[in-house]
């Protein structure tokens, strides 16, 4: 029970410590949430880009053999058996000039009728399309049968996905780096303002001492502040940055969609996890600025 008593005391202390140092706890609070508000905005630029390179690469991960329209049935299926036989090749579909025409109206149904109306009819080749067990395995593939008598032609994406990994890692290590920067002035910040919170309780402190306050009590109050701090500064991150977000999902994802076929992650996937993530590097923030004030500047 009087453990009990005794963290409501040190609680009560550190409320007291929050109210006379009002500026500098605005101050700190601020600091903790402008960083976290930016961690969340790389967390999810990384996160979506990370998204569309994977939604990307699965259909982009396809060697696709655009057949000669007099290319011979008996040579196609030779060819489709052999590779059949590579290890390589997780999958190979065979698509016909029918069914190539079919999809075309399924994604683009209002372009169908400049098709349609055509001089010759359906102006699509049938192909083979393959999927690699690994993407960037297709180059061998298609430089070994690009010049085959009934190949016409050859799309092979691995150039755009990689290029589109390279720049979601460019983006990853600038946002690493902006956010280890912050979260150094965050530190910095709240180390001071424990600090100046140590100076203006330098007599309450002595006489607490003096009546023979453990140094777990004395210390506690500051690191509750360093805490408090730390989940005042999430919670407004959490605001500003969901409500970005969402805001920004709503008005982006439609059109993205329609452009490029992919989508982003959905806003309440990531609420959750979020503010979590949020609480956890706030409140370490605000522990450990205080912790290493209290050893550096309070003598117990």
């Amino acid at each position: 029970m009087s453990l009990i008593r005794q963290f409501f005391n040190i609680f009560k202390e550190a409320l007291k410590g929050i109210c006379r140092n009002k500026t500098m706890a605005f101050t700190s609070t601020i600091s903790i949430a402008s960083m976290l508000t930016l961690f969340g905005i790389v967390f999810l630029l990384v996160l979506n880009l990370n998204t569309i390179v994977f939604q990307t690469g699965e259909k982009l991960d396809k060697v696709i053999f655009y057949l000669n329209d007099d290319a011979p049935a008996t040579d196609v299926n030779n060819f489709i058996n052999e590779l059949a036989k590579n290890d390589d090749i997780k999958k190979v579909d065979y698509v016909s000039r029918e069914e190539a025409l079919e999809d075309f109206k399924s994604g683009f149904s209002e372009d169908v009728s400049v098709l349609e109306n055509m001089p010759g009819g359906n102006p699509l080749p049938a192909s083979i399309n393959i999927e690699m067990k690994d993407l960037s395995l297709g180059l061998n593939l298609k430089n070994k049968y690009k010049d085959l008598p009934i190949v016409e032609d050859v799309e092979y994406q691995y150039d755009f996905v990689a290029k589109m990994m390279k720049f979601e890692n460019g983006v990853k290590y600038v946002g690493i780096a902006i956010v280890a920067i912050l979260l150094l002035v965050s530190i910095l910040i709240m180390h001071n303002t424990i600090k100046i919170a140590i100076s203006n309780r330098e007599n309450e402190i002595s006489i607490m001492r003096y009546v023979g306050a453990t140094n777990t009590y004395i210390r506690g109050p500051f690191l509750i502040e360093g805490v408090l701090f730390g989940i005042f500064g999430a919670l407004i991150a959490g605001f500003l940055t969901i409500n970005f977000y969402s805001y920004l999902f709503e008005r982006v994802n439609s059109e993205l969609f329609r452009i490029t076929n992919t989508e982003l992650v959905s806003s309440s996937l990531v609420t959750s996890d979020l503010i979590i993530i949020y609480l956890c590097i706030g409140v370490g923030i605000g522990f450990l600025g205080s912790l290493f004030s209290t050893k550096k500047f309070l003598n117990v």
